[in-house]
């Protein structure tokens, strides 16, 4: 099989790599980053005292919908908790504010060529 052979949607570019730390270096950042945020601080969670009503973080998330589609939304969630809680990630980044955080973040880019 040659390049010319793939689709053309396989031929899209790498992506400049723009970390320039060694991986030695990068495994040994994120370790420290465990002093600020270590991982067993994310297995127990206490709701804040002043937690959001979950209903209504649903209900702020819905605004802005096609209301008409709404009922369909809700009873996807009813499926099963994977799909209650896929389509209640409101609900979870509002729970994961009040967890323990390294301050890093991650900036996901893609490109497409089409």
């Amino acid at each position: 099989m040659t390049d010319e052979s793939l689709p053309k949607l396989t031929k899209a570019p790498i992506p400049v790599q723009t970390h320039t730390l060694k991986i030695e270096e990068r495994i040994a950042k994120g370790k420290a980053l465990r002093d600020v945020a270590a991982r067993k601080a994310q297995a127990e969670f206490k709701p804040p005292d002043k937690r959001p009503d979950p209903v209504e973080l649903l209900i702020e998330s819905s605004k802005g919908r096609m209301e008409e589609l709404l009922p369909i939304r809700y009873g996807r969630m009813m499926v099963s908790p994977f799909t209650f809680y896929r389509g209640a990630a409101a609900i979870m980044a509002s729970d994961l504010s009040h967890t323990p955080s390294t301050g890093q973040t991650l900036i996901a880019v893609a490109t497409a060529t089409f």
